[in-house]
């Protein structure tokens, strides 16, 4: 008996035939409202955020080149190391709002609530009203989800466009027209432009459900993965060919490349690249040879689940996976209609494919990426307790879903155990809550025990996220590294890390992750040069740059981009530009030069700088006049 059918309804084989239940609008817009709220909520605590991206739509704001470029400042020298769509929308909401916090982060946290609606969307079209929201609040209470809702990484756009892509390909599956998978196609091209390879993730699970579970014959099927192939290529492609063809001396360096190449960036920096194991550092980054503060290769089926990761996704991974497998071997039995087919095995392939990927890639990876696996869950995980649900008069079943509850509350209390903050009387009332919701599973075939073993179930599910999510809003986020929840135990974790970066313990770590605070007497002197000179100031790394950016107004060139290791400027593009009294101050950075990570090119430019003018200490801060 399919799912169906055991409602006693007919399914819905498009859609548009889905009843709509009175009391289904009413909790959609609370749901809704729910999240925007909590995105929004003291959403100026994280400041700038990731200053490397406000800088970046500080200088949209300011020029049309350094927008259409994402450079970092709108001198046009750099460019920040992803593509630039994410930059775009930061750069218009600048544009009309002015520069500050809620300008750069409230078209984030609009997305995420845009994409709870799509998730709701997709699910209500096969599986009714309860499942759909019930996965709606599984996406926006995920902690990696709620965590960057509330950044200005480019994480929110892409999982906007992913899911939008996943949306319209289910719509289009059961009809003919090719335009709509090129709509799928540029989609999924717009989500190039904002994450490249991180956003490829979603691919095989959409190929796959079109060539296996699209209406017509082989060739139209074919017909059609060619038209959302020829939509995203088209997307993916014009910036990149645009930016290659552009003459290089018109154009800022690509940040992230060595060879001045968009096509570099796309398919080595964000790219393969992230698929190599080398050590990293303390703060997520790849360190030069003989580093001695290094993390080693993690990879593995394991990652996911251990103290780095699982507090931002985990808490849902292992029962989304479980009834993947569960519904895989059911499928004949449980008679799902093509709808439904079509859904769950995009959803389970995806979930699939982003799980394998994370797990073993290599060392370049930053715990947010955790990301790519939100939607997936949030999509598996209610059609799995649904379709059990639906066939609890088997005791076998009922038994299988009673365990799938119970394997739900033990990775949370796995998680709670991995941070010495979470109250005690917490972990005890996640643990009763699961424990109540697994026995109501069990006795769920009498209709007494029914609603509210379906209560304890939401409440076990999101209890765990949600307890999360009041760390992550009360502690600001900002800098390279976001964390998810409270300080963690784990020693591999790179939230017990921060702590001490954040204290400037050791301070290369600190001006690396997050940018030192700027001296307020620096940014007087770079304000004074009120648009003089080309760029106020140059120093390094970016996120010290940035900041002195933003809180000058003023541009300041990243010598050598993100950490002082792009080839831009050359030393002699740079005695040219001082020659030119295109640049204020030269702003020196020792912690940096003593760990030896910069690049020679951006060695030689500070030796040459202290070899040619005369040295100022000006609140602590060693600073160079280059216009004298």
């Amino acid at each position: 008996m399919s799912v169906a059918q055991a409602r006693g309804t007919t399914a819905p084989e498009n859609y548009h035939t889905a009843r709509t239940f009175p009391w289904e609008n009413t909790w959609l817009v609370v749901l809704l409202a729910a999240t925007a709220t909590s995105f929004l909520w003291g959403l100026d605590n994280n400041g700038w955020a990731n200053p490397y991206y406000s800088a970046a739509a500080q200088a949209g704001s300011q020029d049309w080149k350094a927008f259409f470029f994402g450079s970092f400042e709108w001198g046009n020298l750099i460019t920040v190391d992803k593509p630039p769509l994410s930059i775009w929308v930061m750069a218009l909401s600048v544009k009309i709002f002015g520069l500050n916090p809620w300008a750069i982060l409230v078209p984030q946290a609009l997305m995420g609530v845009a994409t709870t609606f799509l998730i709701y969307r997709i699910l209500r079209a096969g599986y009714g009203s309860a499942p759909a929201l019930f996965g709606g609040a599984i996406y926006a209470t995920t902690p990696v989800v709620f965590l960057m809702s509330r950044f200005n990484n480019p994480e929110p756009l892409m999982g906007l466009l992913t899911v939008s892509a996943v949306y319209v390909s289910l719509r289009a599956l059961g009809g003919w027209q090719l335009k709509s998978f090129a709509a799928v196609g540029i989609l999924l091209g717009l989500g190039f432009m904002t994450k490249q390879a991180q956003a490829l993730v979603v691919i095989p699970a959409v190929g796959a459900t079109i060539l296996t579970l699209a209406q017509g014959s082989m060739k139209s099927r074919l017909a059609r993965i060619v038209a959302t192939g020829i939509g995203f290529s088209v997307t993916a492609g014009a910036w990149i060919a645009v930016t290659q063809l552009t003459p290089t001396s018109e154009r800022p360096y690509i940040g992230g490349s060595w060879t001045n190449s968009a096509l570099e960036l796309a398919f080595d920096y964000n790219g393969l690249g992230r698929f190599i194991q080398v050590p990293i550092t303390v703060t997520g980054d790849r360190p030069s040879p003989g580093n001695d503060e290094l993390a080693p290769y993690n990879g593995g089926f394991p990652r996911m689940f251990d103290g780095n990761f699982a507090p931002e996704i985990a808490w849902l991974l292992f029962p989304a996976l479980t009834v993947s497998i569960i519904i895989l071997v059911l499928n004949k039995t449980l008679a799902l209609n093509q709808v439904q087919k079509q859904i769950i095995s995009l959803a389970a392939i995806w979930l699939c494919t982003a799980f394998l990927l994370l797990s073993f890639m290599g060392t370049s990876i930053h715990t947010y990426y955790t990301f790519s696996l939100a939607a997936p869950i949030s999509i598996v995980l209610p059609i799995g307790f649904a379709v059990l649900w639906q066939a609890r008069d088997r005791w076998v079943l009922r038994l299988t879903g009673a365990l799938v509850v119970g394997a739900s509350a033990y990775m949370a209390t796995r998680i709670l155990s991995y941070s010495n903050e979470w109250p005690v009387w917490f972990r005890v009332l996640l643990v009763t809550t699961g424990s109540l919701a697994a026995t109501g599973w069990l006795l769920s075939a009498q209709r007494v025990w029914r609603r509210a073993s379906l209560a304890a179930l939401a409440l076990a599910l999101i209890m765990g996220p949600t307890g999360a999510n009041f760390y992550t809003a009360s502690t600001p986020q900002k800098g390279t590294n976001p964390q998810s929840g409270p300080v963690s135990n784990d020693p591999r974790a790179i939230s017990s890390h921060l702590i001490d970066v954040k204290a400037g313990r050791p301070a290369w770590a600190l001006q690396t992750a997050f940018g030192a605070p700027p001296s307020p007497a620096v940014v007087r002197m770079l304000q004074q040069t009120d648009g003089k000179q080309e760029w106020a100031a140059a120093t390094y790394s970016a996120q010290n740059a940035a900041l002195y950016q933003l809180q000058s107004g003023m541009p300041v060139i990243p010598i050598g981009g993100w950490l002082g290791t792009d080839p831009a400027p050359y030393l002699d593009q740079f005695m040219t530009l001082v020659a030119q009294k295109k640049i204020g101050y030269f702003i020196w950075q020792q912690d940096l030069l003593d760990r030896g990570e910069l690049s020679q090119n951006t060695i030689d430019i500070s030796r040459w700088v202290r070899d040619n003018f005369k040295e100022q200490i000006v609140d602590d801060v060693r600073i160079y006049d280059l216009r004298s």
